[in-house]
């Protein structure tokens, strides 16, 4: 399952008048900065640092990648991302538009199931009446997608279908680590975890039924009150649990373990 990437517009206000372009054109972001933007979305996702659609242009111009009188070459995303460390391909240089049973659809949809992202190039009909790359995270029965150019349903949460007939190219973007988080632990968050865990054991009042056994135990020494809280050895014991179990010990004169 694949978490919301960051939006962005390249038609938002505050940048789409801004110049895209190389010599000898006036393009700017608004009008022809969906690659870039497509990039910028899942960067700052990825990253959690800002990086918007001007600083992708701006990447994108200084490096060779705006075509003149068009968007963007394809060549871009893989560099793109590798500035960031993020690994990003191409699936396939086959033109599948308007070929909605070609595998490269499926191989596609079985990377977003293992946690990537995808770029995709639209072609005409729903998304475009040209050429037009989009960010695609998750499928479940729709495609979800983040457009940068717009956020109506039938190009937010595409008919799969339609999706297939009309997407013509993809970049994958290993997004495994950061989609999977929520399931790995590491050792230090684990650790984390099971260090809040006993205090809030130690420091719940106990039943009492236990008040006797605990009693017993501060009485023998073998536990202490300390802050208003009662210490207890081992791990994932209440602390009632304990002192029944040590009030026993005690009783039948055989140490407890």
């Amino acid at each position: 399952m694949n978490k919301r990437p960051v939006s962005y517009l390249q038609t938002d206000p505050r940048w789409k008048d801004l110049p895209y372009q190389v010599p000898g054109e006036t393009a700017t972001i608004g009008g022809s900065g969906c690659g870039p933007t497509a990039a910028a979305m899942l960067i700052e996702t990825l990253t959690g640092k800002t990086f918007t659609p001007v600083d992708a242009c701006k990447w994108s111009v200084e490096h060779g990648y705006k075509a003149k009188g068009q968007g963007t070459y394809y060549g871009y995303f893989a560099p793109q991302f590798e500035a960031f460390g993020i690994k990003c391909w191409q699936l396939s240089w086959t033109n599948v538009y308007h070929n909605p049973a070609s595998k490269v659809h499926d191989q596609a949809l079985e990377y977003l199931k293992q946690g990537y992202y995808l770029i995709a190039l639209m072609k005409q009909g729903t998304w475009t009446s040209g050429g037009h790359f989009i960010v695609v995270w998750w499928a479940d029965g729709k495609i979800r997608i983040n457009d940068p150019a717009s956020t109506m349903d039938s190009r937010v949460n595409g008919d799969i279908n339609t999706f297939r007939n009309e997407a013509a190219y993809y970049w994958v973007v290993d997004a495994r680590a950061y989609n999977q988080e929520d399931d790995i632990v590491s050792y230090d968050k684990f650790k984390e975890y099971m260090d809040q865990y006993r205090q809030e054991l130690g420091a719940a009042a106990p039943a009492p039924w236990a008040a006797p056994y605990i009693s017993k135990c501060i009485d023998a020494g073998i536990m202490s009150e300390i802050n208003g809280a009662i210490d207890r050895p081992g791990d994932f014991l209440t602390r009632q649990e304990a002192a029944v179990m040590h009030a026993l010990a005690l009783e039948t004169g055989k140490t407890a373990k």
